[in-house]
C-alpha cells in the first residue's frame, strides 16, 4: 500500500491560561469539523496539529526546562482535547481503519508581530528539529498534504496566510485541499494576572531518557515522547556533537503476564512505532529521507540487550531505542544521561534511579513529569469518561482487539 499523505490543522494561537476549560472553548468547534471531515474518509489518516506557541518566542535559546512546564501542558491538554472529540464522534484512535485519525501535535515558534507577507524570501533554519518548528521550515518541508485545515477567524487566517505565502515561495508549491473549519472564542488574561513558574532546574540537557512499554502507540505515549524531545538543547552548527534521544523500550520476556498478550505488539514493531512518531516531531530536512537518516542496529551483547539508533544527520540527534530488561535501562549503566521524563504513574521511579546513582558516585538525573491526559473540566458521564479512557490504555487497545477477533470469528 503506498504511504498515505497526511492533512494538516492550524491552529491559532492558545488562550492564556490553558485549562481543559479554555481550550475546549478555543479548539472544540475547529478539532470536531476536523474529526468530521476526516473520519468518511476511504482511508486513515495522520493528522498533524500545529499549535502556535508565542509566550516561549524569545526563550528557545534559553535552558529547555525553563519552558517545558508550559508547553508539556499545552501538550497535554490538546492531545487530551482531541482524544475527547475522537471519543465522542466513534472515531479510531489506535489502527489503521478507513476513518481513523493519528493525531500528531507539533508547536510552533511563533511571533505574532512577524508579517511574513512583507518580508522577502526566507530560508528555513538549517539545524531545526523539533517538536518546536518555526514557520518557514515547517512550510517548505511539509508541503505535500491531502487536506490543510485552516481556521476561520482573525488569527487563525493570520497564521494560515503566512503558511501559504511561505509554502508557495518555493517549488513545487503547496500540495493539498485547502478547508476552512470554524473557530472558538479564546479569552486572554492580562499579563499580569498569568502565573510564572520557576523551573525546577536551569541545567541544559544533551542527553535525555524516557521509558515504557510503548504498546499501540496512544495520545499518553505521544506526549511522553514529544515532552522528551522538548528537554533536548537546541544544536547551532552542523559541527555540534549528536544529541541523544534514549527510549528504553520493555522487552518481549517481561511482558508474557500481560493481560491480552497475544495482541501485544513485539519489541520490534513498538520500536518502529516509536521511531516513526519521533521522526514525525522531530525530522525536517529537505533532503531525501535515505540521505538525511541513517539506522545502526545492535545486537550483540550489550548492558541493555539489544539496540536501534536513528541518526538525524541535518540536527545532529540520534534516536535510541533500547531493549531494557528491568526497571531502570540504561539510567544506570550510561552516566552521560542528565534527564529523566516520567509519567505519573512511574514518578517513583525517578527516586528508585537516583538512589542507584548515587550509589555509584553518579550525578542525579533532573526528573520531569508529564500531565495525565484526562477527559476534561467540559465531559460529563461515566460512560464518556470510560470511552475516553479506552483511547489511552494499551490494554484496552488490546482488550477491543481481542473482542473484534472473538465477534469476526463467531
Amino acid at each position: 500500500m503506498p504511504n498515505l499523505l497526511p492533512s494538516l490543522l492550524l491552529l491559532p494561537p492558545p488562550p492564556v491560561p490553558i485549562t481543559s476549560a479554555s481550550l475546549s472553548a478555543a479548539y472544540r468547534p475547529s478539532l470536531v469539523a476536523v474529526v468530521s471531515t476526516l473520519k468518511v474518509l476511504p482511508t486513515s489518516t495522520q493528522l498533524i496539529i500545529v499549535l502556535p506557541c508565542p509566550a516561549v518566542h524569545a526563550q528557545l535559546q534559553a535552558p529547555r526546562c525553563q519552558i517545558y512546564t508550559e508547553l508539556q501542558r499545552s501538550l497535554a491538554g490538546l492531545y487530551s482535547l482531541v482524544c475527547t472529540v475522537c471519543a465522542n464522534l466513534g472515531v479510531d484512535v489506535e489502527s489503521d481503519t478507513p476513518g481513523s485519525i493519528d493525531a500528531r501535535i507539533l508547536l510552533l515558534d511563533y511571533d505574532g508581530s512577524r508579517h511574513f507577507e512583507e518580508e522577502g524570501e526566507l530560508r528555513p533554519d538549517p539545524f531545526v528539529a523539533g517538536p518546536i518548528v518555526d514557520l518557514p521550515t515547517l512550510a517548505v518541508t511539509r508541503r505535500r498534504w491531502n487536506i490543510v485545515f485552516s481556521v476561520d477567524g482573525e488569527e487563525g487566517q493570520k497564521i494560515f496566510a503566512s503558511y501559504l505565502k511561505l509554502a508557495n515561495q518555493h517549488s513545487p508549491s503547496l500540495c493539498g485541499h485547502v478547508r476552512p473549519v470554524a473557530g472558538g472564542v479564546s479569552l486572554i488574561q492580562r499579563e499580569t494576572e498569568q502565573v510564572t513558574r520557576k523551573p525546577a532546574s536551569a541545567n541544559t540537557h544533551n542527553v535525555v531518557i524516557v521509558g515504557g512499554t510503548f504498546d499501540h502507540l496512544h495520545a499518553g505515549h505521544k506526549l511522553l515522547l514529544t515532552a522528551t524531545a522538548l528537554l533536548l538543547q537546541p544544536a547551532r552548527s552542523s559541527s555540534a556533537p549528536y544529541r541523544r534521544l534514549i527510549v528504553g523500550i520493555t522487552g518481549d520476556e517481561l511482558l508474557k503476564n500481560k493481560k491480552y498478550v497475544e495482541y501485544l505488539r513485539s519489541w520490534a514493531q513498538r520500536q518502529e512505532d516509536v521511531v516513526d512518531f519521533l521522526l514525525s516531531v522531530l525530522q525536517f530536512a529537505r533532503g531525501s529521507r535515505e540521505a538525511e537518516i541513517e539506522t545502526l542496529s545492535f545486537d550483540e551483547p550489550i548492558p541493555n540487550g539489544r539496540s536501534v539508533h536513528t541518526r538525524l544527520k541535518n540536527c545532529s540527534i540520534v534516536i535510541e531505542c533500547v531493549e531494557i530488561q528491568d526497571p531502570f535501562g540504561p539510567t544506570i549503566t550510561d552516566e552521560s544521561v542528565t534527564a529523566l521524563v516520567v509519567s505519573g504513574e512511574t514518578r517513583s521511579g525517578g527516586k528508585a534511579v537516583n538512589d542507584k546513582r548515587a550509589e555509584k558516585g553518579w550525578k542525579h538525573l533532573d526528573v520531569f513529569e508529564v500531565d495525565v491526559l484526562n477527559a476534561g473540566e467540559t465531559e460529563q458521564g461515566a460512560s464518556q469518561t470510560e470511552n475516553f479512557a479506552s483511547k489511552i490504555s494499551s490494554t484496552a487497545i488490546r482488550k477491543r482487539r481481542a473482542e473484534i477477533a472473538l465477534t469476526s470469528s463467531l
